[in-house]
């Protein structure tokens, strides 16, 4: 569909449905205005009828009725009359026959009469009634007269609609297609073409776009064959540059290279030194741990030993003589078995070795806590339950808490998805530093729990706090507060790093003189591509 057409036929319906909202309204008002006159004209008529008939109706003149009639019927457009008396019995009619035999005579009937009808009333009560029918077909004939009238003027009109749609449609595709003709030059390389721009209306507005938009393409293809110019100039010489940058580039990229390499050996080395810092202070707590039970377990064992000798020597001189002894050696035996005191050493030697059976046991335990902290093997990613680990590197460091207050504080925590050995490493770190912070006195708290879909273990110490200036340099590399020889800086460092590593949080919170809090946040489970890595 052309866009003159789409122009004709979009002005055409909007002219149709204002013409058809106009022409409706207009007929509708002549139609009830004139209806209205009509009843007036009517409801009149039949009060003035039934006013001069009343007292005919009560002196039952039946001659003065039928001239009152008659009267009535000279007025125009009066088409019958009637009275009524009581019982509807017909005292006087006239007027077209056809009309007085009807049955009903309702009105608003569309039979070309208006029928109306009015009571005689005196003193409030019905003697009969009048009826008049009042010719409508006057009515009708102005509302046809009317429509043809409105009909034409909608012809006219939608013609002349037609007309001006068809001329504004010429006008606007004329100067599309002169536009379309200029965008075929374009198109087929003629930049720069320009239309003619007459008048100020949009179209001339979009003309006058247009050709400003090919003026800008002629420059810019100018332009572009300048640039194509200098690149070709460029283009002999590129090859050098283009490898004098690739050597420069190599250079500094094994420069880089090597720097990366060094940087990872040193940090390579901060860790295995760190680590094995934390290892030798575990060793000096395990043997601490050790030395106690075993020292009390070679004792009881000297003991057993000297018990079981005297049990021997009675046995070996009951063997040796039995129960044939003479009566003075009988003494003598007796005397031996009393001296023994056999009864105690059975109950003394099995004390001892239960006793000897719970230091070994607590051996073994130092031992399990030593194989969990370290979690020997190939670190791996594995469900692991925390609080197991934080009693575990609690037992290693208990000979650090010796004069320390310790609280737990445990809430149930789900199995976390880890590294269990860098875990209990960020655990003996805290631990240890809360512990230096207090010194040989004071709270250290450990306290876990849940929070939102991940757990959280807190180390909480009373000591003299963290300045404010040294709160944001904490998990620093190399940063510490201790004196110089004391500490590596390391600790919180390597923590902060291994908390990362598992898409956790560690916060800390401290105010000088109030002691110094830090909470480590893990997620329940770790990315896909985290565990696989």
């Amino acid at each position: 569909m052309s866009f003159r057409l789409k122009t004709i036929l979009g002005v055409a319906c909007i002219e149709a449905v204002l013409l058809a909202i106009l022409i409706f309204s207009s007929l509708d008002y002549l139609r009830r205005s004139n209806t209205e006159e009509l009843s007036k004209r009517a409801h009149t008529t039949a009060r003035l009828f039934a006013t001069t008939t009343k007292n005919a109706v009560l002196a039952s003149d039946l001659a003065a009725l039928e001239s009152a009639v008659q009267e009535v019927l000279t007025n125009p457009g009066v088409e019958y009359a009637r009275v009524l008396g009581r019982r509807e019995i017909v005292l006087a009619e006239g007027g077209r026959p056809e009309l007085l035999r009807r049955e009903s005579r309702a009105d608003g009937e569309d039979d070309g009469v208006f029928d109306v009808a009015e009571e005689i009333e005196v003193a409030g009560h019905s003697y009969g009634r009048v009826e008049v029918g009042l010719a409508s077909g006057a009515l009708r004939q102005v509302l046809d007269a009317a429509r043809r009238q409105a009909a034409l003027i909608a012809a006219i009109e939608m013609g002349l609609v037609a007309l001006f749609s068809f001329a504004l449609g010429s006008y606007l595709t004329r100067g599309l297609a002169h536009l379309r003709r200029a965008s075929g030059y374009i198109a087929a390389g003629e930049l720069g073409f320009q239309v003619d721009v007459r008048g100020s209306d949009e179209l001339a507005q979009t003309a006058q776009a247009f050709n400003d938009m090919s003026r800008r393409l002629a420059e810019a293809a100018e332009r572009r064959a300048r640039a194509e110019t200098e690149v070709a100039n460029y283009r002999d010489n590129l090859e050098q540059l283009v490898a004098r940058r690739t050597a420069e580039l190599t250079v500094a990229n094994d420069d880089l290279r090597r720097a990366n390499r060094e940087l990872a050996d040193a940090h390579s080395q901060l860790l295995e030194s760190e680590r094995m810092a934390a290892i030798g202070q575990l060793a000096a707590g395990v043997a601490h741990e050790i030395n106690n039970p075993v020292g009390f377990v070679t004792a009881n064992l000297g003991s057993v030993d000297g018990y079981l000798r005297k049990l021997l020597d009675l046995a070996a001189a009951c063997e040796k003589h039995g129960m044939a002894l003479p009566p003075a050696e009988r003494r003598q035996m007796d005397g031996l078995r009393v001296a023994a005191d056999l009864e105690f050493l059975k109950t003394d030697a099995f004390a001892l070795v239960e006793e000897s059976k719970s230091g070994l046991a607590r051996v073994k335990k130092i031992v399990q806590d030593l194989s969990d902290f370290a979690s020997l093997g190939a670190p791996e990613w594995q469900m692991a339950d925390l609080r197991r680990g934080l009693e575990s590197t609690l037992n290693l460091v208990h000979g650090r808490l010796a004069n320390i207050d310790l609280v737990r504080a445990y809430g149930d925590l789900p199995d976390v998805e880890c590294l269990p050995s860098e875990i209990n490493q960020v655990f003996m770190n805290l631990l240890l530093n809360a512990v230096e912070a207090v010194g040989n006195r004071g709270t250290v708290a450990v306290a876990t729990g849940t929070g939102g879909d991940g757990v959280w273990v807190e180390v909480r110490d009373s000591g003299c706090g963290i300045p404010a200036e040294h709160l944001n340099r904490v998990f620093d590399p190399f940063f510490t507060t201790k004196p110089v020889g004391q500490g590596t800086g390391l600790g919180l460092s390597l923590s902060y790093g291994i908390v990362q590593r598992h898409h956790g949080r560690i916060h800390v919170a401290s105010a000088p003189g109030e002691g110094t809090t830090f909470r480590v946040w893990l997620p329940l489970r770790q990315p896909r591509q985290a565990t696989t890595a």
